[in-house]
């Protein structure tokens, strides 16, 4: 007798952290709560922070023609910059595919509620990794950006207490930090104004410190989203490869059961098509920037092993670019190993003799273009692209620091 399935709440549970970050930044799926007054406000929402990180990716870049002298600043500048131009990839991407996320989303809750309980150990083996994955990449997106938030203050402090601090003036950091004579904003920018002086050092600070929160909230929630989504895409046909397995000829309701599984089969093919519909473009950008990211933060490291504060700043950033990267094609590679493998399943099965040898082989022979996500088609997420990326990151890392050292 199947066990009881999973109630919503229990879902809840498990979905929660990628399910309140997605809400955040409003690319959890609007038309999932049918109410015009709520999907009006998300969609406000969605545009206010189209606007944020428009306008800072805008005015990073300028930050970088700005310093375009210093290499250690125009590196620094186009590291955040590269960041924020993936942020605005990914709110275009998913707003434009919500009906195929309200599809995903509700094919999750299905699979978890309604599913039999050995259906339910397969899922929870192949996708309970990428839940607690996307938990610690969330976190450590957060403490990469808290660290940009306070680096910036703490470095003015220290340089105003080194030089000349009155006794008990520590105590006051943001006045130090607004009065010193380096007023760096924390995820950088050149707004074509003299944003030293007060109070629009105060306004851009703020406005800066909103759109970096943002651009930080989305890049723990869309890759977390990414990795769960396609590890569940996987444990679909793992789940149809354990049926396939136990099919007999012998049965003689094989015939019904067959045709059942066609139908999972198809199901399975049609979730991933979605998926690589949301991701591919996506995708793209992120094998492209992130080779930008990593280059240049590696190169940011290098250049500041004296710097402690900027050191332990680019070293939590690094660590979250590699692995973001790394979530992207572990899940893809895994998606692509689970359907490729179908075939093999089916002909372990116990055909020999059976009434549905023929829908076994159209299968099989279905499963031998295996289902994957691609970066806008030119060559699909895996292992062996994510060892391509670091390739070339090293590559144009050894370029920057040979150029620094002309």
């Amino acid at each position: 007798m199947n066990a009881r399935p999973y109630n919503n709440k229990e879902y809840d549970e498990l979905i929660r952290p990628i399910m309140l970050t997605a809400k955040i930044i409003s690319i959890w799926p609007l038309a999932e709560n049918s109410a015009t007054g709520a999907i009006l406000f998300r969609r406000f929402h969605l545009l206010c922070m189209f606007f944020l990180v428009v306008v800072m990716s805008i005015a990073v870049t300028a930050d970088v023609i700005h310093n375009i002298d210093d290499l250690d600043e125009a590196t620094e500048c186009a590291l955040i910059c590269t960041a924020f131009y993936l942020c605005v990839v990914r709110m275009v991407v998913y707003a434009i595919h919500q009906k195929d996320m309200l599809y995903v989303v509700n094919t999750m809750r299905i699979d978890w509620t309604e599913s039999s309980k050995e259906d339910r150990v397969i899922l929870a083996e192949k996708t309970m990794f990428a839940f607690r994955l996307a938990k610690y990449f969330i976190s450590t997106v957060a403490a990469t950006i808290v660290m940009f938030m306070c680096i910036p203050i703490l470095e003015s402090l220290d340089q105003s207490c080194s030089t000349s601090c009155p006794q008990g003036s520590s105590s006051d950091i943001w006045a130090i930090y607004v009065l010193g004579k380096d007023k760096v904003l924390p995820f950088r920018g050149y707004f074509f104004l003299n944003q030293t002086v007060s109070p629009i050092f105060e306004c851009l600070y703020l406005f800066n410190v909103t759109a970096g929160g943002f651009g930080g909230t989305m890049i723990a929630s869309c890759t977390s989203f990414n990795l769960v989504v396609i590890m569940h895409g996987s444990a679909k046909f793992a789940v149809l490869r354990r049926r396939l397995e136990a099919l007999s000829g012998k049965d003689p309701n094989s015939t019904t059961v067959m045709g059942d599984l066609v139908i999972r089969h198809q199901e399975a093919i049609e979730y991933a098509d979605a998926l690589e519909r949301i991701i591919n473009v996506l995708a793209l950008g992120q094998f492209v920037i992130s080779t930008g990211l990593i280059c240049f933060a590696g190169f940011q490291i290098t250049s500041m092993m004296e710097d402690k504060g900027r050191l332990m700043k680019y070293s939590t950033f690094l660590n979250s670019a590699i692995l973001e990267l790394f979530m992207f094609s572990f899940s893809g590679n895994g998606l692509i190993d689970e359907s490729d493998a179908v075939g093999e399943s089916a002909y372990g099965s116990g055909w020999i003799g059976s009434r549905f040898s023929q829908s076994l082989q159209i299968m099989m022979m279905r499963s031998r273009i295996p289902c994957k996500i691609t970066a806008a088609k030119f060559y699909s997420m895996s292992l062996e692209s994510f060892s391509k990326v670091l390739s070339t990151s090293f590559s144009y890392f050894t370029v920057l620091t040979a150029t620094k050292d002309d």
